[in-house]
């Protein structure tokens, strides 16, 4: 093709065909389907994570750590001296045992947690559930720092009769309802070293 004006770079690069003024290279496909895929994965995991963390009440342990106290919690009086023990004479003692009010459930679920760092602690009190007739009562590691004093956590006021019970028999006196603490099981106990 014939012009009257002179060839320069422009008609040159226009020959070998080259892009010309602003161009983008096609992009590949692994670019084009990448975003969605990142949308796809990414997102659900995220929002999986969100509703897990918000779903979860601040209060509440791991599984495995056991339960943490609530605010309605009422601290141990440690010059209590646990009904049903025998007194420094070697005899029972004097004050009769009341049975608690209501029926007391033998097949709940118990976690008994041995916060205090004495070997076999929990066992020890799981076993003395079982041959009161508790027939669903487990032992655990425990290492969360609340509470401070032996603690035993039910999970609504249908079980505290129960509690009651599995309290005279270890000689727990701070019983707790708290639904929060107890998730995985009906009754959780936090054994420490005043236990011991």
């Amino acid at each position: 093709m014939s012009t009257e004006y002179p060839e320069d770079e422009f008609d040159i690069d226009g020959r070998q065909r080259t892009p010309q003024g602003v161009h983008r290279r096609a992009r590949s496909r692994l670019a084009a389907v990448l975003p969605f895929v990142a949308v796809l994965v990414i997102v659900p995991l995220l929002a999986w994570a969100a509703v897990t963390a918000l779903s979860r009440d601040p209060g509440t342990p791991e599984p495995a750590a056991g339960p943490t106290p609530t605010a309605t919690e009422a601290p141990a009086d440690p010059t209590a001296t646990p009904t049903g023990t025998e007194a420094p004479s070697g005899e029972p003692s004097e004050e009769p045992t009341e049975e608690p009010a209501g029926d007391v459930e033998r097949g709940v679920s118990i976690s008994v947690l041995n916060g205090a760092g004495i070997g076999g602690l929990a066992a020890d009190a799981a076993g003395e559930l079982i041959d009161d007739g508790f027939t669903n009562a487990v032992a655990a590691d425990y290492t969360a720092g609340s509470p401070e004093t032996t603690t035993l956590y039910y999970r609504n006021a249908e079980l505290r009769a129960t509690a009651e019970a599995i309290g005279e028999l270890l000689g727990i006196d701070t019983l707790v309802e708290a639904p929060s603490a107890t998730q995985n099981v009906e009754i959780a106990i936090v054994l420490r070293a005043d236990y011991a």
